[in-house]
């Protein structure tokens, strides 16, 4: 029986928790470390029943004899809490952006210096089906080598980050660690070679306004003419029952907000090949799409995780392959990929395939991309 401890059990650990419990290989949460302990505690949760809760991450790792430490907090807290994970030298499953300051990929880089056991940054992309099928027609040299790649990301739920906690730019640190972090290290993962300069924008032109920073939709006065409301989002937009969520729900329209709803990114890597990427926040529905078009010489290879879809167009043949993923998982299958990982890899089966290195990579890129965004220049992505 494996015995985990996590630091921080939101919605995503909890998630990943229950997912893990498909694989039949016997684990336990033995202990918790979360600020919401009474409200986990009272919860429905069948894998907390028999749980410890302690009321800091210290006491827990002192406490407790573990096979992994899974940590989900909010994404300011991850460096620091692996920081103190790792001279307990276990398994580590760490939620992404793995640090959210330069300071704080200093310390995680001197904190796992001297550290031999594996970590596992939460990457599901790079290892999803059809990641590491593209990965495959990459290495065949079907379209030749990689020389150029136009990747995209549309999200269909981008309110998200302006409706919640997530709207705390202290909290997140921007919405290229929030997002980008995905896509930068699966990019990297593709291309097999390391980014070595960055120029980027970003905007807010949609999101943000002149209403209270506290409004809640219940409070509004414009439920009936707001786009956004959760009277909209259910009637207008078809989104489920998200009428619901006047309970909680903050006015994406406030003020003080910082994240961005676009943002561009173009990259130069240490092989010369040239990366453009594009998100989007406010595009909705059928507009969704994440991936890439990839261009060798003999062929371009273009992946849409929400079409489950990768087109191979050749170039000095006039043919077209198309390979076809079927059924609907969380994070296109990859989360399935990290959950069957990070139990092997407590078992001492396998290493990981989504290690601390990539993290602090994909980490060190979107923070040079904010700070080029922010200065308007180009920047060389290295450790300041």
């Amino acid at each position: 029986m494996l015995k985990i401890g996590v630091i921080g059990y939101g919605d995503r650990i909890a998630g990943m928790v229950r997912l893990m419990s498909t694989f039949d290989i016997p684990f336990k949460v033995i202990a918790i470390s979360d600020p919401r302990s009474d409200e986990i505690r009272k919860s429905n949760d069948a894998f907390v029943q028999e749980t410890t809760f302690y009321d800091t991450a210290d006491e827990l790792l002192s406490d407790e004899t573990l096979d992994g430490v899974m940590v989900g907090t909010r994404c300011r807290l991850h460096a620091e809490m692996a920081c103190k994970v790792a001279p307990a030298n276990i398994p580590l499953f760490l939620e992404k952006p793995v640090a959210t300051s330069f300071e704080q990929l200093r310390l995680l880089e001197a904190s796992f210096k001297a550290v031999s056991t594996p970590v596992m940054v939460s990457f599901p992309l790079r290892i999803s089906p059809i990641a590491t099928t593209v990965k495959q027609i990459i290495d065949s040299e079907q379209v030749g080598s990689i020389e150029h790649v136009v990747a995209f990301n549309d999200v269909p739920y981008g309110a998200v980050y302006f409706d919640a906690w997530y709207r705390d730019y202290c909290e997140v640190g921007g919405l290229f660690l929030q997002k980008a972090t995905h896509d930068f290290d699966y990019i990297t993962y593709l291309l097999g070679d390391k980014p070595k300069w960055i120029c980027a924008m970003n905007s807010q032109l949609v999101y943000g306004g002149d209403k209270p920073r506290d409004l809640k939709c219940r409070n509004c006065d414009e439920q009936i003419s707001c786009p956004e409301s959760p009277f909209n989002l259910f009637y207008m937009r078809s989104e489920g029952m998200r009428v619901n969520q006047s309970d909680w729900r903050l006015c994406v329209f406030s003020k003080g907000l910082k994240n961005e709803d676009s943002g561009n990114a173009i990259l130069e890597y240490e092989n010369g090949v040239q990366v453009s990427y594009s998100q989007n926040f406010f595009a909705r529905h059928q507009a969704a799409r994440r991936g890439a078009r990839l261009y060798g010489y003999k062929g371009t290879i273009e992946f849409d995780w929400y079409k489950n879809q990768i087109k191979i167009y050749g170039h000095h043949r006039p043919k077209v392959e198309t390979i076809e993923f079927t059924g609907k998982q969380s994070h296109f299958g990859g989360d399935v990929e990290l959950c069957r990982d990070f139990l092997l890899l407590m078992q001492g089966k396998i290493s990981s395939r989504t290690p601390l290195q990539a993290g602090m990579l994909s980490a060190l890129t979107c923070l040079w991309a904010r700070e080029s965004a922010e200065k308007r220049m180009f920047c060389e992505i290295r450790m300041p």
